[in-house]
C-alpha cells in the first residue's frame, strides 16, 4: 500500500533536545474521520510530556486559529511513561511522541489545510519550554493508512472493559480550597502488575488535580486526589467530568466518567 511522505516541516530556531518536528497524515475513524499526527523526534535522553504533565512537568498546548477547514480535533494520546525524578513525578514520552489527531472539517467536501502551533516541554536534566508552527499540504479523506500512526493508536490505553475494571465509583468532600476525591477501583487483573499509579482530570483544564494516594487491597484500587479550581474553594462537581487514567507494569486503563456516591 503506497503512503502519503511527508517532509519534516521546518523548525524555525529548533530548540534544544528537538531533533526534529512534522506533520504526518493517513487513514480514518470508523466514523470517516481523517487521520494525521504530531511527531516529535528528541535527541537521546530527553522527554516531553503527556497531556497531564504530573508534577514539574509542562503540559502541552495547541493552536490551531491558522488551519482552514477545520471544526474540531481530538487528540488520540498513546499511553504515557511514568517519571520518578527528583521526587517528583511525572507522565511522558522518552526520545520520540507520535500523537495522532482525528480531525473534523467544517466541509466534508473540501480539504484541510493544517497548521498549528505548539508549546510543550522539553526536559533532561532541566526542563525548557519549547514551541513549533508545523504545517502540511491539505488533508483530504482517503489518504492511505500511515504505519507510525497504527503503532500510537494501538498503543492507547485500554478501555476499563479491557483491563477488567467495572463498577467503579468516587466519593466527593469538600475542602478548604476545592474536593478531594475517593475512587473505589475493582481491578482483578492488574493485582501484582507492579507500582499502579492513577491520573485524576477534571474536563476543566484549569482544574488542578493533586497527585494520587493510591492503595491496593486485593482486588480493589483505591486512590484520593484533591482537585482545586483557579477560585480556590469547594465547587459542585460531577462525576461526568471526571477522567482517570490508571498505569502500572507498562499498561495504562482509561476510565471515563466515574459515578459519585455519598
Amino acid at each position: 500500500m503506497a503512503l502519503l511522505a511527508l517532509a519534516p516541516a521546518p523548525v524555525a530556531a529548533q530548540p534544544e533536545g528537538l531533533v526534529g518536528a512534522k506533520i504526518i497524515q493517513g487513514g480514518q475513524m470508523p466514523d470517516g474521520r481523517p487521520l494525521a499526527a504530531i511527531v516529535l523526534q528528541l535527541a537521546p535522553g530527553w522527554k516531553t510530556y503527556w497531556r497531564s504533565a504530573g508534577e514539574g512537568g509542562l503540559p502541552p498546548t495547541f493552536e490551531w486559529s491558522a488551519t482552514q477547514n477545520l471544526a474540531d480535533v481530538a487528540y488520540l494520546w498513546p499511553s504515557p511513561q511514568v517519571f520518578d525524578i527528583g521526587g517528583m513525578r511525572s507522565f511522558g514520552y522518552h526520545e520520540r511522541l507520535v500523537l495522532p489527531l482525528a480531525m473534523t472539517p467544517r466541509d466534508t467536501a473540501q480539504p484541510i489545510d493544517l497548521q498549528v502551533k505548539m508549546n510543550f516541554g522539553l526536559c533532561k536534566d532541566i526542563c525548557l519550554p519549547a514551541e513549533v508552527t508545523l504545517t502540511a499540504p491539505p488533508m483530504a479523506q482517503g489518504a492511505p493508512d500511515h504505519p507510525l500512526i497504527l503503532a500510537a493508536l494501538a498503543d492507547q490505553p485500554m478501555t476499563a472493559q479491557a483491563a477488567g475494571a467495572a463498577n467503579w465509583s468516587c466519593s466527593s468532600t469538600p475542602i478548604k480550597d476545592g474536593v478531594q476525591v475517593a475512587l473505589t477501583l475493582p481491578m482483578p487483573m492488574w493485582a501484582g502488575a507492579g507500582d499502579e499509579v492513577v491520573v485524576f482530570e477534571h474536563s476543566d483544564a484549569h482544574i488542578w488535580a493533586s497527585p494520587a494516594q493510591v492503595m491496593r487491597q486485593g482486588d480493589t484500587l483505591t486512590a484520593v486526589a484533591d482537585l482545586v479550581p483557579p477560585q480556590a474553594k469547594p465547587f459542585d462537581l460531577a462525576g461526568d467530568d471526571l477522567r482517570l487514567t490508571v498505569l502500572a507494569g507498562g499498561k495504562a486503563a482509561d476510565l471515563l466518567g466515574c459515578p459519585l456516591v455519598p
